[in-house]
């Protein structure tokens, strides 16, 4: 073949493939569904890539985008697959509730093979096996449970209010020091999940640096890399054995294998019991031992790892955010103390579940900090019916099996129709009262329906035991680092602030 035959044959397979996507992209117009206009190759992801904003804010400008308003849902792609986009409360409550049968699998995933740690946990797992290890898992986050390893948190607690104050003071008559909130909340989370599941003394605020709480920072530590990772995961995993791409990087996932797995042995070879995770699991693989379903090495050990992982990263960010938000409003952050001092009162100064319970003022702070910041900005789901699904009254199409569905969790947070003045902090949107007035399935930092998050309950008393024991002997207020208005990280599909949350906290100790 000649060179202007080579040419000319490119030339033609570059027009038959631009045609061809042309007529694939205008996959929602001969259906007749509303749809955001994508661009070749992107989709509708161009702005994700581009990291021009976070992706929070990206998936709220397509929940905001013009052609979008007053619709119940709108056609997008991601890359060059057809997807659903909600924007209806009670179109969300049928898929993610009432329907959940016929969406009960998460679209994203990652490599089965070659990242099983990521994979088989039951954020990624798919049915029928998700449901058997939920329901397996579901003991460890009773109120007995939780009430059996309140003293471990407390204990941790308890640490981290001597690490505070052992802490030098950088100004002296000011009596106060600067830190990171994110990285200091994180040392507790990490010692909190280490105790609590495993039965391991991780001791993060001795050895900052050490194993746990460097693996656990790796995990979501957004790189270029990383961004690309789990751009991939949840957008377009099929393509993530291909590139190699893993949830739990290598390194990562070989510790936590290695501790997780010996810690079991051990528990196995002593048959001592702690009723915590570890004895849990080896329960759970007793138990399934005789059933269709296999549960042994990796998929045993990729649950305790999503403990580790989600359990010190949600709660963290929780506590680092709620951190920024006092400090910024220093009228919300007194009636909190004076709140914590009246409970610890009550309680003879001893810091107990009772009194994490009676906190109501806190409890709203928390749900108004989940609302601004909910760790995971949207919720994936997948059509698992061989049927399809239609979407009458709101639309006469019928989703087809395998089609992705996208929940825009923090666009819904942040629309002005169901909470005025979106951007400001107002923890009273969640009093008792005003709760009331909500309208449902516009509030899901967990998630919604039999997919949310196990682990509620336990990261609100995580939570609200580290923000106890880091204000009865401090004051957290804002520094000439702390930014005027929070930006959060493009790079990071987990929310996170860009830069870090540098704060101030002034010894101030309630007395008690």
């Amino acid at each position: 073949m000649t060179l202007g035959t080579v040419l000319l044959l490119l030339f033609c397979i570059l027009i038959c493939g631009y045609y061809y996507l042309r007529h694939h992209y205008a996959y929602w117009i001969v259906r007749g569904v509303p749809e955001l206009r994508p661009r070749l190759f992107v989709g509708n992801l161009g702005g994700l890539l581009s990291m021009r904003s976070s992706p929070a804010d990206f998936i709220g400008e397509m929940y905001n985008h013009p052609d979008a308003q007053d619709k119940p849902f709108v056609g997008i792609h991601v890359f060059y697959k057809p997807a659903l986009l909600l924007r209806d409360p009670e179109l969300i409550k049928r898929i993610m509730i009432k329907d959940f049968a016929k969406f009960s699998n998460r679209y994203s995933n990652s490599d089965y093979r070659g990242d099983p740690l990521g994979s088989q946990n039951i954020f990624f797992l798919k049915n029928p096996a998700w449901k058997e290890v939920r329901l397996k898992l579901s003991p460890f986050f009773t109120s007995n449970r939780l009430k059996n390893m309140f003293p471990l948190i407390d204990e941790v607690g308890r640490n981290l209010d001597a690490y505070l104050r052992q802490q030098p003071l950088h100004n002296e008559r000011m009596r106060c020091f600067d830190l990171e909130a994110k990285e200091l909340c994180a040392l507790f989370t990490t010692d909190v999940i280490a105790t609590v599941a495993y039965g391991i003394q991780a001791n993060s605020f001795t050895h900052p640096n050490g194993e746990f709480r460097r693996h656990g920072r790796a995990v979501f530590q957004f790189s270029l890399k990383r961004a690309a990772e789990f751009t991939l995961v949840f957008f377009l995993p099929q393509l993530v054995p291909y590139f190699g791409f893993k949830v739990v990087p290598a390194e990562s996932a070989k510790f936590l294998r290695d501790t997780i797995s010996y810690v079991m042995a051990e528990r196995e070879k002593s048959q001592k019991t702690r009723n915590d995770l570890i004895d849990l699991l080896i329960d759970f693989k007793r138990s399934t031992q005789q059933s269709k379903f296999v549960f042994d090495g990796d998929i045993l050990v990729a649950q305790a790892v999503l403990f580790f992982t989600a359990g010190f990263e949600s709660s963290s960010s929780t506590m680092a955010f709620a951190m920024y938000e006092l400090a910024k409003h220093p009228e919300v952050q007194q009636r909190l103390r004076a709140e914590i001092k009246q409970a610890l009162i009550a309680s003879g100064g001893c810091v107990n579940q009772q009194l994490i319970e009676s906190l109501e003022y806190m409890q709203m702070i928390l749900q108004e900090v989940l609302r601004m910041y909910p760790p995971l900005p949207f919720l994936d789901r997948e059509c698992t019916s061989d049927e399809g699904y239609s979407l009458a009254p709101f639309h006469k199409f019928c989703v087809p099996k395998g089609m992705p569905v996208y929940i825009p969790a923090y666009a819904l947070h942040m629309d002005p129709q169901y909470y005025p003045q979106p951007r400001q902090f107002q923890p009273e949107r969640f009093s008792s009262s005003n709760r009331k007035q909500h309208i449902p399935y516009t509030y899901m930092p967990f998630g919604l329906g039999p997919h949310g998050c196990i682990g509620e309950r336990y990261g609100y008393l995580q939570a609200k035991v580290g923000l106890v024991y880091v204000l009865r002997n401090h004051l957290v207020t804002t520094s000439e680092r702390t930014p005027r208005r929070m930006k959060l990280d493009a790079k990071a599909i987990i929310l996170q602030a860009e830069g870090g949350i540098n704060l101030r906290l002034v010894r101030d100790p309630l007395g008690v």
